[in-house]
Parts: C-alpha cells; structure tokens; sequence
C-alpha cells in the first residue's frame, strides 16, 4: 500500500482533469450530417398528392456548444411542403424565418437570451438584414439502410433520447444559408398516420461550411464557440 502523502494530491488532480475535460466536451452527440456541394434535383414530375407544413405544429431547434456550455433555440418556420408520389414522400421545400430565429435557453435569464437573439441576427451571425430567410430543398429521399449508420458516442440519457430511433429514410437537400448552398443529407423517420405526414430527424452541422465563422477559431480557448451546431427536426404536414 502506497504511504506517499502526495499521493491524494495527485489523485485529486487526476479526477479535476478529467471532469475538466469531460466538462469541455459539451456538443450533442447524434448523427452527423453529410455535406457537400450543392447537387442538382432531378425534376420530381408531378406529385400525387402534396403536403403543407404546418407551421404552428412544427419545430426546428438548434443546440450550440462552446467549451464552458451550451446554447439552444429554435428557428420558425415560414412555410413549406412535401411531396409524395405513388404514395412515398418524393421531394419538397422548406423557408426558414431567419428574423425570428432566437435563443430560449432556460439556463439564462430573459436579458441573456435578448442579448444572444440580436447576436444571432446580426452580422456576425445569420445577418438577417440582408439574408431574412434561409431554404432546403429536398434532392432526395430513399429508403434508410442501418447498417450504414454509425455509432456514436452517447454519455447522457438525454443525448440517446435526441438521436432518432430506427430512422425509414435518408434525406438529401440544398440546404441555403446566408446566400451560400451546400447539399446536406441525415437520416429522418418519416410515418404517416391518418391524414398527417411527420418527419423527424436530429443530427449535426458544421456551421462553418456556410461561413458562419464566429468564436470558431480554436486559439480563443474558453470562448471557443465550437463549429457543430445541432439541429432538430420536427415537422407536421397536412394534405394540401
């Protein structure tokens, strides 16, 4: 038995180190989305049926992660619809309201999230003087293959409880931000059940990749805004 009585010390150390690192690692684990350039949608022809988001029932919420915690909010919707030929969803379009994006985090008072909305709006961020709305449009959609998903890392039961379950299909869209296009696929579960249509999908982005570079740079240490944000989609749509 060691009798050092340095030893606590450097046990003590040991454990602040790891909790430190473990507190340093604040993003979502989840899926992580493929982006790349923008591909071009082969015509759908003209769907069976279409069907119109409803905004008021549908989400997206965002999750961004510094170093010393997280952020979250959500974006609205503006309007939209999915597609369905023979039956199966086919294509569709999304308009996001940039103006009203926010922050809601119920970890910082109402002057916090006052603070980070105008932030989130402003030129550093989304600029929504000059870009008021944001767009997928979906290229793709096919049948899922789980044996191509990936596992991640999960630590937390709320992070397994945001990874969707058993996702029926891969979505591939141009997704356009702030003027710049990049195509964008993640699994989702799409079902259909009486006269709704529900699409759900949770996964990452690299923010980045649309140059929303802001707090990005690693040298800033502590203040370090990481590049991931997560996204979280729940969508509603009724027959048109």
């Amino acid at each position: 038995m060691r009798h050092d009585k340095t030893y606590p010390l450097y046990t003590l150390l040991w454990a602040m180190l790891a909790l430190t690192g473990m507190a340093c690692d604040t993003t979502v684990k989840t899926d992580e989305a493929e982006v790349g350039a923008a591909v071009r949608a082969l015509s759908p022809g003209v769907p069976d049926q279409v069907f119109t988001i409803d905004t008021a029932k549908s989400t997206v919420t965002w999750i961004g992660a510094k170093v010393t915690g997280r952020h979250n909010g959500v974006i609205p919707i503006k309007e939209g619809q999915i597609n369905l030929h023979n039956g199966i969803a086919h294509g569709g379009r999304t308009v996001f309201d940039m103006t009203a994006v926010c922050s809601t985090d119920k970890t910082i008072d109402e002057a916090g999230n006052k603070k980070l909305t105008g932030h989130l709006r402003s030129e550093e961020f989304f600029d929504v003087a000059q870009h008021p709305t944001a767009s997928f449009v979906i290229t793709s959609i096919v049948f899922y293959d789980s044996t191509e998903r990936q596992e991640v890392p999960s630590t937390t039961a709320s992070a397994k409880k945001m990874r969707i379950k058993n996702p029926t299909h891969k979505i591939t869209g141009n997704l356009t931000i702030k003027g710049i296009t990049k195509s964008v696929s993640f699994p989702a579960l799409i079902t259909q059940e009486d006269s709704l249509l529900r699409a759900k999908a949770n996964f990452n982005i690299d923010r980045t990749e649309w140059k929303l570079n802001y707090g990005a740079d690693k040298s800033l240490g502590n203040k370090t805004i990481y590049p991931a944000v997560n996204i979280g989609l729940d969508l509603v749509a009724r027959p048109k």
